[in-house]
């Protein structure tokens, strides 16, 4: 499941669709949802993980991982990972 963070830019927003694209999985507005929120909602839809994509200045700039359990628990699995070297993980299937 790919989200943004609060607050987040068009520009940001319509980078974290296509990253969902990318990924074969679905993207959901962060709207006022807590984290708790968001990984009862991946655990609903079988997803064991979120993506937050972040931003600086109007742009994506990093992204942050979330494990999510089967019980709808979470933690941070990566924190701030840049957004282009998260893009070459995937180019490289990582």
């Amino acid at each position: 499941m790919i989200t943004t963070s609060r607050y987040a830019s068009e520009k940001t927003g319509k980078f974290a669709k296509k990253l969902a694209r990318k990924l074969n999985t679905f993207y959901t507005s962060r709207g006022k949802k807590t984290i708790d929120q968001l990984s009862e909602q991946a655990r609903r839809k079988g997803e064991s993980e979120i993506i937050v994509v972040e931003e600086k200045e109007n742009f994506p700039d990093t992204v942050s991982v979330i494990k999510v359990s089967e019980l709808g628990e979470w933690k941070w699995a990566r924190r701030k990972i840049p957004v282009n070297i998260y893009e070459n993980e995937i180019k490289s299937g990582d």
